[in-house]
């Protein structure tokens, strides 16, 4: 079932906008690279305006943006730096998405860490067309900290509760294994979370669809791991994403480890869909990994 996967990156990317709202992002981001011993990368992609291009196409001179840019870039790296001990700047024209996933696979295996906004149509456009397309289609485990989570302690970090939620699709043992792998690394608890949909079913038809997912969600877990991650399960019918958040603050989770196979509603209607709903409500991260 993969429960055996160790965990290693080489790199953290933090893809920042330079706005407040993302601190606890790079937060957790520095975190993790001094957690794993990887390479703090701090990224952010621009386009030049049309001012600044003239200015370097036509005079031969570094434009004000992008001088502006690599300060702004520079501040960020400062700061992290401290709890990150390896850490790089990339300042790159392009797409967030296209610089993202180059970057990316310039220093797999990676871990990319997005921050999301507070509400609002900024927050819906960012996440449409960023996070979105970063969790649709690169491949691999992406932190996204969400509008509700807590900038973490400078003292390290610690995932001593996490929530795994699955649907139980076939790829998703690869999900699973990450999901174990973290218990592992953390000393942490683990609870295995599977929601069925709201549906019109006799009482004996649900008893039924609660057994055959609690003997699901014990097939995920060998005995190794039952020993070292003390997992427990849980079914639950309602909302998907409400389920989930609400599962995740009755167990005072640190983290949410969700699937998301990028052909799937999940994935490919983040906006409205249960992954984009829980990013947004959830108050501690929410790691996704697409497949």
């Amino acid at each position: 079932m993969g429960e055996n996967r160790e965990l290693s990156f080489n790199s953290i990317l933090f893809a920042t906008d330079f706005s407040t709202s993302v601190r606890a992002a790079g937060r957790y981001a520095a975190l993790l690279a001094q957690r794993w011993g990887a390479e703090l990368i701090v990224v952010h992609a621009f386009t030049l305006s049309q001012p600044a291009l003239e200015a370097e196409t036509l005079g031969h001179v570094r434009s004000t943006q992008r001088e502006h840019l690599e300060r702004l870039l520079s501040e960020a790296v400062k700061e992290l730096t401290p709890l990150a001990r390896k850490s790089a700047s990339v300042l790159r024209e392009g797409t967030p998405l296209d610089v993202i996933r180059a970057v990316s696979e310039q220093h797999k295996p990676s871990m990319i860490v997005l921050g999301t906004h507070g509400g609002g149509a900024m927050e819906r456009h960012l996440i449409g067309s960023v996070a979105e397309g970063v969790l649709r289609t690169i491949p691999g485990p992406i932190l996204t900290v969400g509008p509700h989570v807590a900038v973490p302690s400078d003292d390290g970090l610690a995932f001593r509760h996490i929530l795994y939620a699955t649907g139980f699709s076939a790829a998703e043992t690869h999900v699973a294994s990450y999901a174990f792998a973290l218990s592992r690394a953390f000393g942490a608890y683990i609870d295995l979370l599977h929601v069925v949909s709201e549906e019109a079913m006799s009482q004996h038809d649900r008893t039924q669809k609660e057994k055959d997912s609690h003997a699901a969600l014990d097939q995920l877990v060998s005995e190794q791991a039952r020993m070292q991650c003390r997992p427990e399960s849980f079914v639950e019918f309602g909302s998907i994403p409400e389920r989930i958040v609400e599962r995740a603050r009755e167990r005072r989770a640190d983290l949410i480890v969700l699937g998301a196979h990028h052909h799937s509603r999940l994935a490919m209607h983040m906006r409205t869909g249960p992954a984009f709903q829980v990013i947004v409500a959830a108050s501690c991260p929410v790691l996704t990994i697409c497949y």
